[in-house]
């Protein structure tokens, strides 16, 4: 098979499956698909939700939010469900993530099976998730509110008035000891005074009604041993209080002892209501941590703005004989600000690289005499070489500056035709032997935001090596790689 051919096969290869990624990268609808229903929703807001963004229900992909637009304050989001979803009177949609740093998507609950169906012009109502920023302020709030409690305990327990208050709290404690001692020795003369006059009813009764006498000392004896039995169990209840009573004198003990260190300002208690320093020290640290909070948050946010794209090329070169005529290239542009981008691209050259080096021998004779000879030595490395540059924009310019197929060089880009049409320049490997630099021109046309085409001359300065070239790609950003992956899970076999 002829290179032309090879090339040929190629390129039809690459523009099937490029065709396979415009179908699922633009959610071209085909199959069953293809008589997906629009509801509409309104949010309060949809920060973090893109177009193409997943709409699921109970965790099962079911459409795709196909457009975003503003309807006073408030977002309206346009969504394409799959014909087997059928929405019911309550129905309602939530924005929500996977995980705590995971992508935006549509959660939308259908509403009560039993209930009727909703005629197709209905708006569901949408809630938002609690933002970042609204998080952050709660939680300084319980920070205020902490400040203050730590404020009142200090003013509370601190200087004469707390001390005088602690010394109320105790003597109250002691008079409450004295009282139930007093109430337990009050019972037990009464437990005395009511033995002795059922001893004196008894000895009645045996003088006048022996009969009745006699049960009624029966009646004593059982009574007595009751009394006895008691006398015991109260005497013991008595010391068991007693014991709780030295207890909490003990406790008192331990309260003033307590208190007498927070009031000369000993311990961590006594320095936090005693000392400045430390309150002062504990504010600083609280706002430090604030500070960190907000630190954190806004590297977040840095990260959350970088894009990338991946991009895939393929270009024929038919004037080259006697050597490979195809450059192919895939790598990815990394823009950290509006204005500024790093490329890493991986590419398979036509040429090798070409190193000249001298090798100088030495050659020592019986004689003593030595000959000194040197030989130029020829050496190719692999055709395979790196694209790393780093790019700034300009309005529709675009500067480049880095490695071009492993050698220093520079490169300039200007948009035209509502950036449809590319037109590049590029210069590189300066320090070649045979007619430097090599020069590149090159026109790219966007048939959408993923498919290109173009051409243009390579290296026109050196007649070997010089060719026009034809070529075609892909693109595609990091929203648009999310999608895709969602797409390739949810269609994997469960």
């Amino acid at each position: 098979m002829s290179n032309t051919a090879r090339v040929g096969l190629f390129m039809l290869v690459a523009l099937i499956v490029l065709g396979i990624f415009i179908v699922k990268i633009e959610e071209i609808p085909i199959g069953t698909k293809g008589g997906r229903v629009s509801v509409k929703a309104i949010f309060p807001s949809v920060a973090g939700l893109d177009e193409k963004s997943p709409v699921r229900v109970a965790g099962v992909r079911v459409g795709i939010v196909e457009s975003i637009a503003l309807q006073g304050d408030r977002a309206l989001v346009t969504l394409a469900l799959d014909p087997s979803v059928v929405l019911h009177e309550g129905a309602t949609a939530e924005v929500t993530s996977l995980g705590m740093l995971g992508d935006k998507y549509i959660e939308l609950y259908p509403g009560k099976l039993s209930g009727p169906r909703l005629p197709r012009d209905t708006v569901l109502t949408g809630t938002s998730p609690v933002a970042f920023d609204e998080l952050m302020k709660n939680l300084n709030d319980i920070g205020g509110d902490v400040k203050s409690i730590t404020a009142s305990l200090r003013q509370s327990l601190g200087g004469p008035a707390g001390q005088k208050r602690l010394d109320e709290i105790i003597e109250n404690i002691r008079q409450l000891s004295a009282d139930l001692k007093g109430a337990v020795e009050a019972n037990r003369k009464s437990v005395d005074a009511t033995v002795g006059n059922f001893r004196e009813f008894s000895e009645t009764l045996k003088t006048e009604l022996p009969k009745i006498a006699e049960k009624i000392n029966r009646l004593a004896d059982n009574v007595d041993s009751v009394v006895a039995a008691n006398r015991e169990n109260v005497t013991e209840s008595i010391a068991n209080i007693k014991e709780i009573s030295a207890k909490l004198r003990t406790s008192a003990d331990n309260l003033n002892e307590i208190s007498g260190k927070i009031a000369r300002g000993e311990g961590s208690i006594g320095k936090l209501v005693n000392d400045k320093t430390t309150v002062d020290n504990l504010n600083a640290a609280l706002k430090s941590a604030e500070g960190g909070m907000e630190s954190l948050k806004n590297t977040l946010g840095r990260t959350e703005r970088w894009r990338l794209n991946i991009n895939i090329r393929s270009e024929a070169l038919p004037q080259l004989s006697g050597h490979e005529n195809s450059r192919s290239t895939i790598g990815f542009d990394l823009a950290t600000s509006p204005q500024r981008f790093f490329r890493l691209e991986f590419v398979d050259s036509p040429f090798p690289r070409v190193y000249t080096s001298t090798e100088t021998r030495t050659t020592l004779y019986p004689d003593g005499h030595t000959e000194t000879t040197s030989q130029a030595i020829v050496k190719t490395s692999s055709t395979y070489s790196v694209n790393f540059q780093v790019g700034y924009n300009y309005s529709n310019t675009v500067l480049r500056a880095g490695l071009f197929e492993s050698t220093g060089g520079i490169g300039i880009d200007q948009t035209l035709a509502k950036r449809k049409l590319l037109l590049t320049l590029e210069a590189y490997d300066w320090t070649r032997e045979v007619k430097p630099p090599h020069l590149r021109f090159e026109g790219r046309w966007y048939f959408n935001k993923n498919l290109f085409a173009f051409g243009g001359w390579d290296d026109p300065i050196w007649s070997q090596r010089s060719s026009y070239l034809l070529g075609a790609g892909i693109t595609w950003g990091d929203e648009d790689v999310k999608y895709l992956l969602g797409t390739a899970a949810a269609a994997a076999p469960r």
